[in-house]
């Protein structure tokens, strides 16, 4: 794959300000609130979670605690508990048939465009929201998640709130209580509310570039010598960095968003545990803009199957992974990058009833005709080797000032309070 030429034409403030601006603080709120759903029951934050995660943890004498994970994922926190794969909507036994992806760090993924090779950027999946204003607008209208059926009925929500008019009123000069249904004004309002959302997910809380790898990348600390070998696996025999790369986004002396934001075919087994059975998801295939991004059609080998390269930035903490959520673990995912065409085919699925599945074998790919041969399936790399990766892949969880300094662990080189290294890197307005 080639890397990604990010070009910032319009920054906000550092991504480190002490407050949220007023949009921001607009933001938040629409985020978190749960009014703005069909049976006020659902809100953005039910699929991104803004809390730290309680999850089952191995304790150094081998038994298991409740703990919190050392940063935000900003993933459902129900699917990071449970091992389910896909999200509740707010109307009840509705559900996705994707894996609800992590937020973080979605505000540095560019518009969706063609860069004369590849399709780049955009926002879910399938890349079929260009940015994140339009992102923040599909789940208050999509039936199997916060289930609205109007722009209008939305606007009539945000209508019975008193504090949401005054915002609307002093951030954008919209007086959301004398809007009717019909006006121009309801999709104006619709969009502003979106805006605020992508305002408040531009903020530091999703963009905090203080992980170990930063603190690494900016010659502050070292890595441990599993975390180096893996290290120099990502970066060698394993390919990793093809996709997820670890150069800085502009150059040296600033921070990785660790992908390349094009898409790609991995050949991941269909998931039976999905409730309903659904058709495995066509990726990129549907999302309609490409003819369009690209000014000619695209061939359906080209596209089918193909599911955007997502940062890798706390990848610790977003189980599970992949489009369908299939597998469980880190350690499984890299297993499968390693032997997907070492391993024989499973005659079972991949679900808990096939012992086989990921140790003796792996289940045909969703789409195994046209997957990626060239970066993945025979890595030719020992067990070992996988461990390191694992182990480096852990180095990506932000908040490592605090979980670099728990327990046993401590690195004198990033004390509890230190900030990001990269605390003066602005987070785009637009990219392309």
């Amino acid at each position: 794959m080639t890397f990604l030429r990010i070009f910032f034409l319009i920054y906000s403030t550092s991504i480190f300000s002490a407050d949220l601006s007023i949009e921001q603080k607009l933001g938040q709120k629409l985020f978190i609130d749960i009014n703005l759903s069909i049976n006020q029951n659902q809100s953005c934050e039910s699929c991104h979670s803004l809390s730290q995660i309680e999850v089952p943890t191995k304790t150094k004498s081998g038994l298991f605690k409740i703990k919190k994970q050392p940063a935000l994922g900003f993933v459902d926190s129900e699917n990071v508990k449970n091992g389910t794969s896909v999200a509740n909507g707010s109307i009840a036994r509705k559900l996705g048939a994707l894996n609800p992806p992590s937020v973080g760090y979605a505000a540095f993924s560019p518009e969706f465009h063609w860069d004369g090779e590849l399709f780049i950027g955009g926002q879910f999946w399938n890349g079929r929201a260009s940015n994140l204003v339009e992102q923040a607008q599909g789940p208050f209208l999509n039936p199997v998640e916060m289930g609205m059926p109007t722009e209008w009925s939305v606007i009539q929500r945000l209508q019975e709130n008193a504090s949401y008019r005054r915002f609307f009123e002093k951030i954008y000069d919209i007086k959301l209580k004398e809007i009717k249904e019909g006006d121009e004004a309801v999709s104006e309002a619709f969009k502003a509310m979106a805006q605020a959302i992508a305002e408040f997910e531009r903020s530091p809380k999703f963009n905090r570039f203080d992980s170990k790898f930063d603190f690494e990348s900016a010659g502050i600390t070292q890595y441990n010598e599993s975390e180096q070998r893996g290290a120099d696996l990502f970066d060698g025999s394993a390919q990793c960095r093809l996709c997820h790369v670890t150069e800085g986004i502009t150059g040296d002396n600033t921070p990785s968003l660790l992908t390349d934001f094009s898409y790609d075919n991995l050949g991941v087994p269909a998931n039976p545990q999905i409730p309903g059975s659904p058709a495995p998801d066509i990726g990129l295939l549907g999302n309609p803009n490409l003819e369009n991004a690209r000014g000619e059609p695209s061939l359906i080998a080209e596209v089918q199957g193909k599911h955007k390269v997502m940062s890798l930035r706390n990848i610790e903490l977003t189980a599970p992974y992949m489009h369908n959520g299939v597998f469980k673990t880190l350690e499984e995912v890299v297993h499968f990058y390693n032997t997907r065409d070492v391993l024989p085919k499973c005659t079972e699925p991949a679900d808990i009833f096939n012992s086989g599945f990921g140790k003796t074998c792996w289940p045909e790919g969703e789409f195994n005709a046209t997957r990626n041969i060239s970066e993945l399936g025979a890595l030719g790399l020992s067990g070992q080797d996988e461990v390191d990766l694992v182990s480096y892949l852990k180095t990506f969880t932000d908040n490592y000032p605090k979980w670099g300094n728990e327990g046993v662990i401590h690195d004198p080189n990033v004390p509890r309070r230190s900030q990001s290294p990269f605390v003066e890197f602005p987070v785009p307005r637009t990219l392309k």
